[in-house]
């Protein structure tokens, strides 16, 4: 099996996206164009414990992403008005005991466009700070060249939710879940429609596109859908072009003296999330009464079990990619799936 791209290490920092898990299962109501002008911004964030400023040339987008640029200058006011009233809906918890809980919040402070530039400058607002900045645990990274890549704003979310399951190869969850993770409650009422124009062109589109996949099973009551079950996989062939794209991109900047081929570059500590520790987060997940009943020996037998296995299968990777990693095959193996 080829080794899975390593996120953190050979590649620019402002290239890898990392969310939390919350905001990864967030509802929004981005079109594309601004689903990928948000994730754009978000990968210029490094370690900051506070917002900058970020700013997207317009044009690396759309060139990045296939879209069409001719209008999207004369549009720029127009999506800064847009980008500044989107909000995210985030599903969390209120205390130790677990109390659920939904709270929508506001994405930009402000957005702002000068005439003439093509570039959209913007802060994030503070709220998002535990779901964007200094992320230890329960997180999702992926290269943001990859996002932009996918031309359905339903590929893209569905890319993210695998992304952050593919520790653990597999996803599940009702119908009405799914359709409330894509805001589809009131679109595609016939499940064949869902099922033909959300899932099975997702599927399409990652298949051709992503560094991962999925099959998918449909779980019914009688003739009705209730259930989905994904099962994630490697996308060899794509992963094996994204290495070749990077081992050509250091072999140019060795031969023009640049960083990132035979100069000393960032240590990979410094690229993105780190500190990492898979016994850690998977022990977060854990009731009380799950804990006391776990042993410090059973916890480092299932972490060594886990580690070989995603050493084995992504040796090449970062600690910290490797770490995470580790945490959810840990969960994997517990919970026998």
């Amino acid at each position: 099996m080829t080794d899975q791209f390593p996120l953190e290490i050979g590649a620019d920092p402002k290239t890898v996206v990392a969310k939390s898990n919350d905001l990864v299962r967030g509802r929004h109501d981005f079109s594309t164009l601004e689903q990928r002008i948000f994730v754009a911004m978000v990968a210029q964030l490094n370690r900051e414990t506070e917002f900058p400023v970020v700013e997207i040339p317009l044009g690396e987008v759309c060139e990045l992403s296939g879209t069409d640029k001719s209008n999207l200058y004369r549009e720029a006011q127009r999506l800064c008005d847009t980008l500044a009233g989107r909000t995210i809906g985030v599903h969390d918890t209120t205390d130790e005991e677990g109390t659920p809980r939904y709270t929508s919040y506001p994405c930009f402070r402000f957005c702002r466009h000068v005439k003439g530039t093509g570039v959209i400058q913007a802060k994030f607002s503070d709220e998002l700070k535990p779901y964007l900045l200094q992320l230890k645990k329960r997180f999702t990274l992926y290269l943001l060249k990859v996002f932009l890549r996918l031309r359905s704003k339903y590929s893209t979310q569905i890319y993210e939710l695998m992304k952050m399951r593919q520790g653990v190869s597999r996803l599940e969850m009702s119908v009405k879940e799914f359709r409330r993770k894509l805001g589809l409650e009131d679109k595609y009422s016939r499940f064949s429609s869902l099922r033909t124009r959300v899932i099975d062109q997702a599927q399409e589109e990652l298949r051709e596109k992503a560094d991962v996949y999925f099959t998918y099973r449909i779980r019914r009551e009688g003739r009705t859908p209730k259930r989905l079950e994904f099962f994630i996989k490697e996308n060899e062939d794509v992963i094996e072009n994204l290495q070749e794209e990077v081992s050509s991109l250091e072999e140019d900047h060795e031969s023009q003296g640049l960083p990132g081929g035979g100069q000393e570059t960032s240590p990979p500590s410094e690229m993105g999330p780190k500190s990492v520790d898979a016994k850690k987060l998977f022990l977060s997940d854990r009731t009380q009464e799950e804990i006391d009943d776990l042993s410090d020996p059973d916890v480092d037998r299932l972490y060594e079990i886990a580690r070989e296995a995603i050493e084995d299968a992504h040796g090449d990777a970062s600690d910290t990619y490797l770490e995470s990693m580790t945490a959810q095959k840990m969960e994997a193996i517990w919970s026998g799936t």
